[in-house]
């Protein structure tokens, strides 16, 4: 419970008390912080930011393609895979046996959002490739 009274840590002689209590107030309530930070949190780890990067680009890839490109072991991609869907930044479709990973469509702040376009610009790469 948020309350209207804020323990002053510091002897300051001018204090916008309306303004800390409603910082307080926004900040225990905004879900989009905690969402933004697990956003964050799974951007932190290589192996995730490059699946990210490659499903950026190619739009659409799956667990063999990703194994192929990082040159990793299959079971280590699919991992990394689950726990980036169980946080909702990918998407899948089955076409028979085969699962294909792709972005999600996500909801980030408008801070989150410019910073996540600036690690994986929209650009896919078949638009790259206009090389003479």
């Amino acid at each position: 419970m948020v309350t209207n009274k804020i323990d002053r840590s510091c002897k300051r002689s001018f204090v916008d008390h309306d303004t800390l209590v409603k910082l307080r107030r926004d900040i225990h309530n905004n879900s989009e912080i905690e969402n933004s930070a697990e956003v964050f949190s799974m951007l932190g780890n290589t192996t995730r930011l490059k699946i990210l990067y490659c499903l950026a680009k190619a739009n659409e890839l799956c667990v063999c393609d990703l194994s192929d490109v990082l040159k990793m072991e299959i079971s280590a991609v699919s991992h990394q895979l689950r726990k980036l869907k169980d946080r909702g930044l990918l998407a899948s479709r089955r076409d028979g046996l085969t699962i294909y990973y792709r972005l999600a469509d996500l909801k980030l702040s408008e801070a989150s959002d410019k910073i996540y376009n600036l690690v994986f610009p929209v650009e896919p790469l078949a638009h790259q490739q206009q090389v003479n």
